[in-house]
């Protein structure tokens, strides 16, 4: 019988400006760093499909191409039982007179100009049919143990930095977080406020679309 994983899930507070106002918490589906990379994808379907790696390779290229440039000309691109890609726009950001940043807020619809805009990125809408995939599932949901407040101290965080660049050189912010039983966005703070500071113990280069961290005075 095929094992039946329960769907991770973790709780967190909203956004309360108002301090008046009760506070709110909102339910999340959380990975915590197990993630399929394009690697691995690349993999499973050379085994499970008739997709070999040459055509995945060359299918994500021609993608990654053209549905920016089908974006920019006034286009959204459909695929087909997927979902649809969308240009995002937004306010463009200013400064004020001491130099901080922020965005303007319009009461009138016609006080916006095309002086006022930025594209923003690319945005994703699944297809129903895609959804519906995911949403008709019977897995059952569990509370994954709450990683986003996980204290590390520093001695021990070099001590498992020290580690990963004797295995391989580099440490990144997917070792941390799987490790230390973390957040990702906790793992790589702590990594940046490595790179930090008088004697940095760490610096950063940039790799394909990550970053590795690496120590100083070691390899």
């Amino acid at each position: 019988m095929k094992k039946i994983n329960p769907i991770l899930y973790d709780v967190f507070a909203t956004p309360n400006p108002d301090e008046e106002r009760e506070q709110l918490y909102y339910p999340k589906a959380v990975t915590y760093g197990v993630q399929m990379n394009d690697d691995e994808l690349k993999e499973y379907l050379e085994k499970n499909t008739r997709i070999n790696s040459s055509q995945f390779v060359g299918a994500i290229e021609a993608l990654m191409q053209e549905i920016p440039e089908q974006l920019l000309q006034n286009k959204s691109v459909h695929i087909r039982g997927m979902g649809t890609f969308y240009l995002k726009i937004g306010v463009r950001h200013r400064k004020d007179a001491d130099g901080h940043s922020y965005v303007q807020k319009f009461t009138d619809p016609n006080a916006i100009t095309a002086r006022d805009l930025c594209i923003e990125g690319i945005g994703f809408r699944a297809d129903p049919t895609w959804n519906r995939k995911v949403s008709k599932a019977k897995q059952p949901f569990e509370r994954a143990k709450t990683r986003h407040q996980t204290p590390i101290s520093k001695s021990k965080l070099l001590l498992f930095v020290d580690q990963m660049v004797k295995e391989k050189g580099y440490v990144t912010v997917r070792d941390v977080e799987c490790d230390k039983d973390t957040t990702n966005y906790h793992a790589r703070k702590l990594l940046e406020d490595l790179c930090k500071g008088d004697q940095p113990k760490l610096y950063k280069e940039l790799v394909g679309h990550s970053y590795i961290y690496k120590r100083f005075g070691k390899s």
